[in-house]
C-alpha cells in the first residue's frame, strides 16, 4: 500500500465549520422554513471564509467528477431552452457553483461521520415533530412541513432511512441510549411520511430497502441484514395495523382512477391519478414533437395552453408548470439533451458511492470499516430515492429538491474522502 498523501494541518475553526455544515445539511432540512438551505449556506460561507487555505490544493478524482457534473447541471438548470439563445432563467447556477466551492473546502477539512449521523437523527426527529404539530394543532389537511407534502414526504423518507442504516451498521459502536434514540428518530421520520398522506414515498421504500439489503448481504453482513428485514416487517406490520384501511382505500382509488382515465381520457383527468396520466401523455407527445431540445420552460407552458384550447389536452394540466414525472418533464422542456444529463445526474453519484466488495476492502487484514460503508450506503440511497420520487413528482422543480440533493452528496463525499484518508493512515501506521 502506498503512503497516503500528506494533508496540511487544519485550523480548529475550519474543522468546526465543516462539522457544523455536515450536521446542518440534514439536521434542519425540514424543521424550519427553508431549512434545506441553512446547511448549504453554512457550507458555502465556510468555503468562502477559508478559500485561501483550500484553493489550489489537489482534488480527489471523485470530487473532480462530481464537481464537474454539478457545474454542468448548474448550467442546465439555469438555461430556459426557449429558442437557441438559451437565456439564463434563475439563480440555480450560483447555488451549484457554491456547492463546488463547498466540495473543495470539505476535501481539505473533511467532516467526521459522527456530526453527519447526528444530523440525520435531528433531521428525522424534526420532520416527525413538525408533521405531528401540523396535524395536531393546525388545520392542515396533511403534513407538508414548510414545503409541499410530496417534497416533505420524500426528504423525510431519506432522513428516516439514513437513521435506520446508521443504527443497523454502527450498532456495535453505539451506546444503548444511542441505539434507542436512533430507532426513535427513525420512527419519527416515518411518522412524517405517514402524516404527509402521499403515495410516492411508499413506492420508493420497498425498492430502497431491497437494494440496501442486497448490498449489505454482498458485503458479508448477513446478521444485520436479517435483523433489518425483521425490523422492516415489524414496521410495515405496524403501519398496516394503523393505516391499513386507509392505504387499501387509496390503492383501490388509484386503480379505479387509472381505469376511469383509460375509458374516459380527458373526462377523468380531474382525479389525482388521472391528472398525472394526462400530464404524462401530454409531455410525451410534446417531447416527441421536439425531441432534441424540447419546447423550453416558457414554450412548454405556452404550447400546453394552445393544446388545451384546441381540445387536445385536459384543462387540468394548466394548474402545474411541470409534468409530474422527472424524465418526461425534462423531455418536454429540454429534450433528449436534458434527459441524458438528468440520467447522468443520477448515475454518477451511484457510481461514486456504490459499495462494492473491492472498494470496501481498502485495508487488507482488518475488519471492514462500517463508517465508510454507512457513507457509501447513504450516497447510494439519495439518488435511488430521487429516481423513485421522480416517477410521480418533479423533485427538481422545487428548491428543496435541488439543495438537498446536491449539498447532501457534497457532504457525503467530503466525509467519505476524510474517512478513507484516516483509514489509509491507520493502515500505513499498522503496516510492519
Amino acid at each position: 500500500m502506498t503512503r497516503p498523501a500528506a494533508v496540511p494541518p487544519a485550523p480548529t475553526l475550519a474543522l468546526r465549520a465543516s462539522q457544523l455544515a455536515a450536521f446542518l445539511v440534514p439536521g434542519v432540512a425540514l424543521s424550519v422554513p427553508s431549512g434545506y438551505s441553512v446547511g448549504a449556506a453554512a457550507l458555502a460561507l465556510a468555503a468562502l471564509v477559508f478559500v485561501r487555505q483550500w484553493w489550489g490544493q489537489p482534488w480527489d478524482r471523485r470530487a473532480v467528477v462530481l464537481g464537474g457534473l454539478i457545474a454542468v447541471m448548474g448550467v442546465l438548470w439555469s438555461l430556459s431552452f426557449d429558442g437557441w439563445s438559451l437565456k439564463p432563467r434563475n439563480d440555480q447556477f450560483y447555488k451549484y457553483l457554491l456547492a463546488i466551492a463547498g466540495l473543495g473546502f470539505l476535501q481539505l477539512y473533511a467532516p467526521k461521520v459522527r456530526p453527519l449521523g447526528w444530523g440525520m437523527l435531528a433531521g428525522a426527529l424534526g420532520a416527525g415533530l413538525v408533521a405531528a404539530w401540523q396535524m395536531g394543532w393546525t388545520n392542515a389537511h396533511r403534513a407538508n412541513g414548510f414545503t409541499n407534502a410530496i417534497q416533505f414526504s420524500g426528504l423525510a423518507l431519506i432522513l428516516a432511512l439514513g437513521c435506520c442504516f446508521g443504527v443497523l451498521l454502527l450498532w456495535r459502536s453505539l451506546a444503548a441510549w444511542q441505539r434507542a434514540l436512533g430507532l426513535v428518530c427513525s420512527l419519527f421520520g416515518l411518522l412524517a411520511v405517514v402524516l404527509s398522506d402521499t403515495r410516492g414515498s411508499w413506492i420508493v421504500l420497498p425498492v430502497v430497502v431491497l437494494v440496501g439489503a442486497l448490498l449489505l448481504w454482498r458485503c458479508g453482513l448477513r446478521k444485520p441484514v436479517g435483523l433489518g428485514l425483521v425490523a422492516a416487517v415489524i414496521g410495515i406490520g405496524g403501519l398496516v395495523a394503523i393505516k391499513g384501511g386507509e392505504m387499501a382505500q387509496r390503492y383501490s382509488t388509484a386503480v379505479a382512477e387509472v381505469e376511469q382515465y383509460q375509458e374516459q381520457h380527458q373526462g377523468a383527468a380531474q382525479t389525482s391519478v388521472g391528472q398525472r396520466l394526462a400530464h404524462w401523455q401530454l409531455a410525451w407527445e410534446m417531447g416527441r414533437d421536439k425531441p432534441l431540445t424540447g419546447w423550453g420552460l416558457q414554450g412548454y407552458i405556452d404550447e400546453k395552453e394552445r393544446r388545451v384550447q384546441a381540445g387536445r389536452a385536459s384543462t387540468s394540466v394548466l394548474g402545474y408548470d411541470h409534468a409530474h414525472n422527472e424524465v418526461l418533464d425534462m423531455f418536454a422542456k429540454r429534450g433528449l439533451i436534458g434527459v441524458a444529463l438528468l440520467l447522468v445526474f443520477y448515475a454518477v453519484p451511484l457510481a461514486i458511492f456504490w459499495p462494492s466488495q473491492r472498494r470496501m476492502a481498502k485495508c487488507p487484514g482488518t475488519p471492514m470499516d462500517r463508517q465508510i460503508l454507512y457513507l457509501r450506503m447513504l450516497g447510494t440511497m439519495v439518488p435511488l430515492c430521487y429516481m423513485g420520487f421522480g416517477l410521480t413528482q418533479v423533485f427538481f422543480a422545487h428548491n428543496s429538491g435541488h439543495m438537498f440533493y446536491v449539498y447532501m452528496l457534497v457532504v457525503l463525499l467530503g466525509a467519505l474522502i476524510g474517512r478513507e484518508r484516516a483509514l489509509a493512515m491507520m493502515c500505513h501506521t499498522a503496516k510492519p
